[in-house]
């Protein structure tokens, strides 16, 4: 078993550096609606789809309110989760409590992701991709904090494997200890949201530099959206 775990470690270690050796890639050509375009899609986080052309992505995100609505839009950057708390914390003190959250994130931090789902969560605030908007990555983690959850048709989510740890030129085995430390993390918080922890099987099988995009079955079947509001967790 140890020898099997070292080498799907090692595997992963391999998929991770070849990623970061491609990482100035093209971004997404194929940005169609989820069920118009290939399932799996070329990915670079700093891009997201637009009209004519791709437009950047904000390299930390960006957060805006608007009456009881709130906006998060950028990359996921370490540090972006305590910088989400001190914006609900500020925006209370001038007597804001904001309720749903737009997100348009082409994903980044996972442990930020995580932190500003449970966040999200322990608000109760809703949460929503729309038109025209990604969620893409570890971004999904903050969707699934929503005590309610929808996505656009014409929103873009989806999910791959992540980077987990500072540094991925490490021995096999020490690899093996940190994946499998981060994967276990993200099944917890899945099953703490209410979402299907089966989400991680297209994620796991796509490399860090493509996206699965999941269409509106796969939202309704691994539950990322909802139709009533999510209380668990």
């Amino acid at each position: 078993m140890l020898v099997a775990q070292i080498g799907i470690g090692a595997a992963l270690l391999w998929i991770d550096l070849n990623a970061s050796a491609r990482s100035g890639a093209t971004a997404p050509q194929l940005f169609a609606p989820p069920g118009t375009g290939p399932e799996t899609r070329p990915y670079a986080p700093d891009r997201r789809p637009g009209t004519p052309a791709m437009r950047e992505m904000p390299q930390r995100l960006e957060f805006g309110t608007e009456g009881a609505a709130m906006t998060l839009i950028g990359q996921i950057a370490p540090g972006d989760a305590q910088r989400f708390t001190d914006y609900i914390e500020a925006k209370r003190a001038e007597g804001a409590r904001p309720t749903a959250l737009q997100i348009d994130s082409s994903g980044g931090s996972v442990a930020d992701a995580l932190a500003i789902g449970r966040q999200v969560r322990a608000l109760a605030m809703t949460t929503a991709v729309g038109e025209g908007a990604v969620c893409l990555s570890a971004c999904p983690y903050i969707l699934a904090g929503g005590t309610t959850r929808s996505a656009d048709p014409a929103a873009v989510v989806g999910v791959h494997q992540h980077y987990f740890g500072e540094n991925t030129l490490l021995p096999a085995f020490l690899a093996v200890e940190d994946v499998q430390r981060g994967q276990g993390a993200v099944i917890e918080y899945l099953d703490e949201m209410g979402v299907d922890t089966l989400l991680m099987a297209p994620a796991l099988k796509t490399p860090p530099d493509e996206i699965f995009v999941l269409d509106a079955e796969d939202l309704r079947r691994y539950r990322l959206v909802t139709d009533a509001p999510d209380t668990e967790g």
